[in-house]
């Protein structure tokens, strides 16, 4: 009997809770509906027309400064002219109203000159960095031959191998940078220049 009684409390107690649950679900949605319903009411497009009586208010609508508006209003695109006249397109070695001379193309003769130095320079470099190879493989093949440890003799070859393969890639670079300055000159004729310009040098 009395388990009857526990059994019958106890199935009173859970229908109570669902009860509750389910109540409490519904209450939380028409809750929501309301809160979706109130956002949407007060949600309002304001058009160009209406905005000058927001000014004031929570909104502001804002022009630019007179001074912005006005450089905006005269600020114009650089173009090739104004770069030229200003600067050249070169690498800025002109000025406004310099009188160094130019070539056709408005490159000055200060581009020239330091443009064929700088080639000049890499040429150089790298028949200096040819000859030093020379004199490098040439040591190490004497050490090579003197040294009667098996294992030092196998570090020296690595090191020969590793300076006959600087030595190609050398002569690839001194050959590329020979006919970049052949070119220039054959570029700086065409366009203009005057021999001492392609001299690399300043007089």
């Amino acid at each position: 009997m009395k388990y009857l009684i526990k059994l019958t409390a106890l199935a009173f107690l859970f229908a109570a809770t669902f009860q509750a649950y389910g109540q409490s679900l519904g209450e939380l949605a028409r809750k929501e509906k309301e809160r979706r319903e109130k956002i949407k009411a007060e949600t309002k497009v304001i058009t160009n027309n209406e905005a000058a009586k927001y000014r004031s208010g929570p909104i502001t609508v804002t022009s630019l400064p007179a001074e912005a508006t006005e450089k905006a209003a005269t600020d114009k695109p650089e173009s090739d002219a104004g770069t030229t006249a200003g600067q050249s397109r070169s690498g800025g070695f002109r000025t406004a109203g310099s009188d160094e001379p130019t070539d056709f193309q408005g490159r000055p003769e200060s581009y020239w000159r330091q443009t064929m130095a700088d080639a000049r320079k890499r040429v150089q470099d790298l028949e200096n960095l040819a000859n030093v190879l020379i004199l490098r493989i040439n040591d190490l093949q004497n050490q090579f031959y003197r040294e009667s440890d098996g294992f030092k003799q196998q570090a020296i070859q690595r090191e020969i191998q590793k300076s006959f393969y600087e030595q190609d890639k050398n002569k690839e670079d001194l050959a590329n940078a020979k006919a970049q300055l052949q070119e220039l000159e054959k570029e700086g004729r065409k366009s203009g220049a005057l021999p001492g310009w392609l001299e690399g040098k300043r007089p």
